[in-house]
């Protein structure tokens, strides 16, 4: 049997979420109410403009500072180094939160900036579904319906980032005999955060991998299609570690073209949501159980250090305290803000 993406309407099936994404970690939300197709296909327009048209002197000024936002330059970014140590062939745009004014809370180029009301509108649609996914997922648990969107405001500070996406052009190939060190548009791997919102435009190349099958102890890649009027979300580590396995993160990279049509440009914009900087995450337990068992899988404390690199016996760690961690393997070169 073929293995797919789970697909649901989030507006009338939300309570399915957390059964649906709860095997690959990913679900496709059809048709979400916000944010609308207008305001997707307007930020499209935005991204477009900004990687295509915005001089690179302008780009300079704004680049990537150790607060995660900026300009990252194609290579810059190395989400997998040690397969792919030239870095990822892709360019990026980091924003932070906007304030209650819809102001810009970190130096923009011009495109952006003469934008940033169609942008803080589209960030805080996103955040909207993002509660929806939440809540959702703390009723499975049987946590009060809040537990999650409590931890995540909307006007505290924290590490949610809105991403545009650009992977120029290529004359590169995908080959079934890669070897170590060949070129890729972003490195395998799992998002640092709670959960991620990705919306695509057109162009494909998303692969996720699956886990070991019985019939095969080898895990394969499964191509995630661009649907249309669909929103992406998949769990991120935070997420994963925080509840125990229950909800799992899942590897996940972008491949070099197979065909004509990848070749060309590829567009697409993530939401990284991430609690508010000073959340202790440590690991839930069952509100049912009578000795406060993990949630999930135990995968033991060592499979949890080489997952996460958190012990999980140590004292907890912030939002904030997390996510620098994991952000400082990925980047090179990071200014001072």
């Amino acid at each position: 049997m073929s293995i797919a993406i789970p697909s649901i309407d989030v507006d009338s099936q939300a309570a399915k979420i957390p059964d649906a994404i709860a095997d690959l970690g990913f679900l496709f939300l059809k048709s979400p109410s916000v944010p609308s197709p207008e305001s997707i296909a307007r930020m499209f327009e935005i991204a477009e403009e900004f990687f295509l048209h915005e001089h690179i002197d302008e780009k300079s000024k704004v680049g990537y500072t150790i607060g995660n936002v900026g300009w990252i330059r194609v290579r810059q970014e190395k989400l997998d180094s040690e397969e792919h140590p030239a870095g990822d062939i892709k360019e990026a745009f980091n924003m932070r939160p906007f304030d209650s004014n819809d102001k810009a809370q970190q130096p923009l180029p011009p495109s952006l900036l003469r934008n940033q009301q169609d942008i803080a509108s589209f960030a805080r649609s996103c955040h909207g579904l993002c509660m929806r996914v939440l809540e959702a997922l703390a009723l499975s648990l049987n946590l009060v319906n809040d537990f999650f969107t409590s931890r995540h405001s909307s006007d505290r500070p924290r590490g949610t980032i809105l991403r545009l996406l650009y992977y120029p052009p290529t004359d590169l190939r995908e080959s079934p005999n890669k070897a170590h060190g060949d070129d890729i548009r972003a490195g395998a791997h799992s998002d640092y955060g709670s959960i991620t919102l990705l919306f695509q435009k057109e162009v494909g190349g998303l692969q996720i991998l699956l886990p070991p099958s019985s019939k095969s102890a080898k895990s394969e890649w499964l191509d995630a299609p661009v649907v249309k009027d669909a929103v992406l979300v998949n769990i991120g580590d935070l997420m994963d570690f925080w509840t125990g396995g229950k909800f799992k993160s899942t590897m996940h990279r972008v491949v070099l073209p197979r065909s004509e049509k990848e070749a060309g440009p590829r567009f697409s914009i993530a939401y990284f949501l991430q609690p508010d900087d000073d959340v202790l995450i440590s690991r839930l337990t069952s509100p049912t159980s009578e000795t406060e068992t993990e949630m999930g899988a135990d995968i033991g404390k060592r499979g949890i250090m080489e997952r996460f690199g958190v012990d999980p016996d140590a004292e907890p760690l912030t939002s904030k305290e997390w996510l620098a961690r994991r952000l400082a393997a990925s980047y090179q070169f990071r200014k001072e803000e």
